[in-house]
């Protein structure tokens, strides 16, 4: 009886699912031309990766017949979310690069698990369904909340820099998609997750519109800010009012600046913008340390 709107509800939800996984796209653009991973989180990538591969094994006809429209969507999620993660390992870190690959290694046993047990020790497709189908209910939800991680640093820079709008926008709307395609099926895996979904994709945004236009403060004042001890407040005002009025003889006279000044024409005008920040906190600090007994 609802099978006219089923499908269109499927189709729409196609749409913004493909959206959703082709929104990080600038981010990784940005990270390419940066050669850095910069702030960004490796969760979302991680957790939506895993989310399709287990969507993939619900829609099959071993799980949950006729689900085709749940199986084209997720393999497509599934190869750009590997695209994705494989760019992130190659910019990241070391450090950052090896806690990605263990949780993508602990995600990939935890998998291979749910696929054995759900394949090989039950054998109804109803009690196959509860059983993938609360694993994807878990990690959809956490595909959906994982952005949410970055909104502490949103609040401490007062930028939204490293929480990209059209992530949060297609989360939202794919989301509240998926959760009008459940309501018409009656397939509770479905709803929960998105109906949470709709709930952190509206958080997002919410967060996303209260700092859009506020001024950024740079990462290592922030830094300094938070390393300066209560009992070191004269002291730690007296810095800051030798930073700002040894900002622009920094620029004029330090030789790193003036290394910098020659290559800049080449580097990103974000990435260069960072080293001037830093260098004036360097070249700020050797001063405090030279003029001190």
């Amino acid at each position: 009886m609802h099978y006219p709107l089923q499908l269109a509800l499927g189709i729409v939800g196609n749409g913004t699912s493909l959206a959703l996984f082709l929104s990080p796209l600038p981010t990784f653009w940005s990270i390419y031309k940066l050669r850095s991973t910069q702030e960004f989180s490796e969760l979302p990538y991680v957790c939506t990766l895993f989310t399709c591969a287990l969507w993939l094994l619900y829609g099959t006809p071993f799980v949950k017949p006729n689900s085709i429209l749940i199986l084209t969507i997720n393999g497509v999620g599934f190869i750009l979310e590997f695209f994705y993660l494989m760019c992130y390992l190659a910019f990241a870190p070391k450090k950052r690069k090896i806690k990605t690959m263990r949780f993508t290694f602990i995600m990939s046993l935890a998998f291979v698990g749910v696929v054995l047990i759900t394949l090989l020790a039950i054998h109804t497709n109803a009690s196959r369904q509860l059983v993938a189908g609360t694993v994807c209910v878990l990690l959809s939800i956490a595909m959906y909340a994982s952005p949410l991680l970055i909104i502490g640093l949103v609040i401490r820079t007062k930028s939204v820099e490293y929480m990209p709008f059209l992530l949060a926008l297609f989360n939202l709307l794919n989301a509240l998609t998926w959760a009008a395609y459940s309501v018409v099926t009656r397939d509770i895996f479905v709803a929960i997750p998105n109906g949470i979904g709709c709930v952190c994709g509206f958080i997002q945004l919410t967060v996303y519109c209260i700092y859009r236009n506020s001024k950024a403060i740079p990462s290592t004042k922030i830094e300094d800010v938070s390393q300066t001890k209560p009992n070191d407040a004269v002291h730690g005002s007296s810095i800051q009012k030798v930073q700002e009025d040894s900002v622009v003889s920094t620029k004029v006279s330090s030789p790193r600046f003036l290394s910098l000044q020659r290559v800049s024409p080449r580097i990103d005008p974000a990435l260069r913008a960072r080293c001037e920040d830093t260098l004036i906190v360097i070249d700020t600090l050797s001063r405090e340390a030279s003029s001190s007994p």
